[in-house]
């Protein structure tokens, strides 16, 4: 634990240090082998970006013991770093229950960010997200935005439409980006028993919709 420690205290004296890939693979090594995830707060509260862009990163890859680290991945959530924001929607996976509303709420409402890749992982955790951390968020919309589109596309999501692929494919249609943005996700999480959806989606007018459904084609596909 001596050498974490170390390590830790090297990164966040000397910022530059975050580009040594050993150093840092190090560190998350040590914290697979037990130092506790709560030495990374001071990375993931720095006004260093290199140091936070560190840090996320290392509890993204700690899996569910991040979920002790769920206060400071949040408010990342609205870093300016597109980077940062990008590995906080990724951790949310692993570090939210239906009990964590409010985060999951927030991470849902960023498929309206500036940045597409930021979108596209919000998108991503959609489609991997379990059915309980959705019922979440819904919850969490139900209770202090009602009125919000979100409400409407989460409870759609969830509900038998959600599972239904002429819906999706209806909705893949719309005019509204964000119910797009829902039925991509719908086709991706029906496309064990059900694959036009998205192969219609890999075709939209729409860049997040095409691009994300070519993505997961081409994952389902495996290698050639």
């Amino acid at each position: 634990m001596k050498q974490a420690h170390q390590i830790l205290q090297t990164l966040m004296a000397h910022p530059e240090a975050c580009d040594d890939g050993r150093l840092v693979n190090e560190l998350l090594l040590q914290f697979h082998r037990g130092y506790p995830v709560k030495h990374l707060e001071p990375m993931l509260s720095s006004q260093d970006e290199r140091i936070v862009k560190t840090g996320i990163w290392l509890a993204s890859e700690l899996g569910s013991r991040a979920a002790a680290l769920l206060q400071h991945v949040a408010r990342l959530l609205a870093h300016p770093s597109r980077y940062v924001r990008y590995f906080a929607v990724d951790c949310m996976l692993t570090c939210t229950t239906r009990e964590n509303g409010r985060e999951l709420g927030a991470v849902i409402a960023m498929l309206a960010d500036t940045d597409a890749v930021v979108r596209w992982e919000v998108l991503n955790f959609m489609s991997r997200a379990t059915r309980q951390q959705l019922q979440g968020a819904l919850e969490f919309f139900l209770r202090h935005e009602p009125d919000s589109p979100h409400a409407r596309g989460l409870r759609w999501l969830l509900s038998e439409g959600g599972q239904d692929p002429v819906e999706a494919m209806s909705f893949l249609k719309s005019t509204n980006g964000l119910l797009r943005k829902y039925a991509v996700v719908a086709a991706v999480r029906i496309s064990n028993f059900a694959r036009e959806p998205l192969v219609l989606a890999s075709s939209s007018d729409d860049a997040d919709i095409r691009g994300f459904a070519r993505d997961a084609l081409t994952r389902f596909a495996g290698p050639s």
